[in-house]
């Protein structure tokens, strides 16, 4: 079997999409915590130790590999300060510099980087039409411009092997992601909108999110910027209410803006209080189905236990 080399497994997506490669691929995880990292997964599943100045163990791995998936970087859903905006900057820009270097040290280059990205690559300010692949990338906002130099990073790697950027919205699952804080709110009867509700949610089951990924790996025609959403995004009071339905709780407790730019600072304008409306219109021409493009079925999926 053919390695696969994943960069950010031991995180929500990265984990799903170990345990569902791990039967056709020899899966390596990169870890810079080796021992933690190995209790995730069984031992079908190589754990190697990242070394940041070392470079020489991912070369062992990647040459002659079938992907490198690079799904690392810092979380960016805990408050923003200015130390905490560089670390979520350095911890992708950082793993990126390591895996450029890498593959032109590979005497058998990999055949594919498929690189994380998501969609504030498009910035917020597009409010009431389509955004596809085809968009230009947005201007302001802390999010897009990481988003931007997180596909720049590696984008001079394009002359070399095949890169694929996966431009992914809001990720909807059970064990991680937004979702466990929304339904905790509405479990203690105080879910609602946020703001007034008219921004866009582009989501995305994480079921079809680790299929779309494994799809652009295995499908050699595919590369550049794909995303990875829902066919049918919704405005977040639909998005609320939706969720409020399906758990059969009350959806009355509108959170206000001035509060959560009160509590979360700028990171409530960027991931709360904006969004845009994108179609995953790549995926779509290329033939891939969705399990999941309507949300009342996806929230039903993941909330059925």
């Amino acid at each position: 079997m053919k390695n696969v080399v994943i960069f950010g497994g031991t995180g929500f997506i990265g984990k799903q999409l170990v345990n569902r490669l791990k039967s056709d691929y020899k899966v390596i995880v990169f870890s810079r915590h080796k021992r933690s990292t190995s209790e995730l997964f069984d031992s079908s599943v190589s754990i190697a130790r990242l070394k940041r100045t070392d470079i020489s163990k991912i070369v062992e791995h990647i040459d002659g590999a079938k992907a490198i998936i690079n799904l690392a970087g810092e979380n960016v859903g805990k408050r923003w300060t200015k130390v905490r905006k560089q670390k979520i900057t350095n911890s992708r820009l950082d793993i990126n510099s390591m895996i450029v270097r890498a593959v032109r040290s590979c005497n058998t280059k990999p055949e594919v980087l498929i690189q994380g990205s998501a969609i504030g690559f498009y910035g917020f300010s597009r409010i009431n039409f389509d955004i596809d692949e085809s968009n230009s990338k947005g201007k302001r906002g802390f999010l897009t411009k990481l988003s931007i130099s997180h596909e720049e990073s590696v984008e001079q790697l394009e002359s070399i092997i095949r890169v694929v950027y996966l431009r992914t919205g809001l990720v909807l699952g059970s064990d991680g992601g937004a979702l466990p804080k929304m339904l905790k709110q509405y479990n203690l009867y105080v879910g609602g909108r946020y703001g007034n509700g008219k921004q866009w949610n582009s989501w995305i089951h994480i079921e079809d999110e680790v299929r779309a990924i494994i799809y652009l790996l295995e499908n050699e025609n595919c590369q550049g910027p794909y995303n990875l959403t829902a066919p049918n995004p919704v405005i977040n009071k639909v998005f609320s209410s939706t969720l409020a339905k399906v758990l059969g709780k009350p959806n009355i407790f509108p959170a206000p803006a001035f509060a959560l730019r009160l509590i979360l600072g700028s990171m409530a304008n960027e991931l709360l209080l904006s969004g845009v409306k994108v179609i995953p219109k790549r995926l779509l021409e290329d033939g891939f189905n969705f399990k999941f493009s309507n949300l009342t079925d996806a929230l039903r999926d993941i909330t059925k236990n």
